[in-house]
């Protein structure tokens, strides 16, 4: 393990200080690139525990402000504190930072632009209480143009189905309903296996479902 992987390891057990960021910066002068010093930055914070949520933001957020980058560096950085605010519940945050990293994408970007709009859409639900908005009917359009492999990852699936489950209930079409509804529930059972598992077998990886208990709770509500 080097000096700086050891300081990172620490920091993530026992949190971070004014010092530790003093520290931290003269490891980070010995990282090539600023876009390779960010990378440090997000991931180092990706791995703090959910109650230390503030301090990793302030990490990724330091970063930004000590080694800025183009484009895609800054886009990354402002996506990986939309997960960390989701991750803490902290929707109205998750939903400003993912905002923000969509203002980082240029005309051309639009893969990365589709697979954000479903982070949008996905904390704009939770802050709307899954109700329907013309916002939302934006976000899940966005997002339903994503690729196929893409796709095929049970969590972007399944805020699919739920985005489309609330769309289809407010324009009053039933059957789309329903079978929004019977596909987010066969995702969220334990034994559902999704498209991309058998490539991940290979490399010994899990698809996980990360619903919340607030999409769970409007799935139970719903008698189709």
């Amino acid at each position: 393990m080097t000096k700086i992987e050891g300081f990172e390891q620490r920091i993530i057990r026992s949190g971070i200080t004014a010092s530790d960021l003093d520290e931290y910066e003269k490891y980070l002068r010995r990282v090539h690139g600023n876009y390779n010093r960010l990378q440090h930055c997000y991931l180092t914070a990706a791995a703090f525990p959910t109650e230390r949520t503030q301090q990793a933001v302030a990490l990724i957020r330091w970063g930004l402000e000590r080694y800025p980058d183009e484009g895609y560096s800054t886009y990354t950085c402002l996506s990986y504190i939309g997960h960390l605010y989701e991750r803490s519940g902290d929707w109205q945050a998750a939903y400003s930072a993912y905002a923000q990293a969509d203002a980082t994408l240029g005309e051309g970007e639009l893969d990365y632009r589709r697979i954000l709009a479903g982070d949008l859409m996905w904390t704009l639900l939770h802050i709307d209480g899954f109700s329907y908005t013309d916002q939302l009917r934006q976000y899940y359009d966005c997002f339903r143009e994503s690729d196929d492999f893409e796709m095929g990852f049970v969590n972007n699936a399944f805020r699919l189905a739920v985005g489309e489950l609330v769309i289809a209930l407010h324009d009053g079409d039933r059957e789309r309903a329903k079978s929004a509804h019977q596909a987010a529930m066969a995702m969220a059972e334990p034994s559902y296996v999704s498209r991309v598992q058998p490539l991940l077998d290979r490399h010994r990886a899990k698809d996980r479902l990360l619903a919340t208990p607030e999409s769970l709770a409007f799935l139970e509500k719903q008698h189709i």
